[in-house]
């Protein structure tokens, strides 16, 4: 069984399903989400800065973890595989907490940031919303929005 993923990652993940099934949902069903695009918007903006401020809070949490083992002598027993049970080599200090890959975080970070991209350029085709409206909210994630992906064909004219 995989470990399960970081609580940043999987909050990302979730939010970035939730607006790629939003935008391909059908005009009444989106009308609905449009509804509540200030908290949506608010919850991958939120779920972004979670990602941008990891570092910070990694530092915070591996940095008071070694300083109680430190002052503390904590030794804990490693489990062997091999004789299923206690670590003939143990009790050692324990290790230090593994921090979660850059690549990871800025691959979540991304997918949020996609989705929503996705979500309001729907929203903008279907006549949801503005321009304006489209810029604003993808300023709050970090989207980007680029002028093909507002260009109307033929057919909405």
């Amino acid at each position: 069984m995989p470990p399960p993923k970081p609580y940043s990652i999987a909050r990302a993940e979730l939010i970035a399903q939730q607006f790629g099934r939003f935008a391909t949902q059908h005009v009444h069903q989106l009308a609905g989400h449009h509804a509540n695009l200030a908290f949506w918007i608010a919850e991958a903006a939120a779920a972004v800065r979670t990602i941008d401020e990891y570092q910070q809070r990694f530092r915070q949490l591996r940095d008071a973890q070694v300083s109680w083992v430190q002052q503390h002598d904590t030794k804990i027993t490693r489990y062997c595989p091999v004789c299923r049970g206690a670590c003939e080599f143990g009790p050692q200090a324990p290790d230090r907490p593994h921090r979660v890959p850059s690549e990871d975080l800025a691959a979540a970070c991304e997918a949020v940031r996609k989705a929503v991209r996705q979500f309001l350029v729907r929203l903008y085709h279907a006549g949801f919303v503005s321009e304006a409206e489209v810029r604003r909210s993808a300023d709050l994630v970090g989207a980007s929005i680029e002028p093909e992906d507002l260009e109307r064909g033929d057919e909405a004219r």
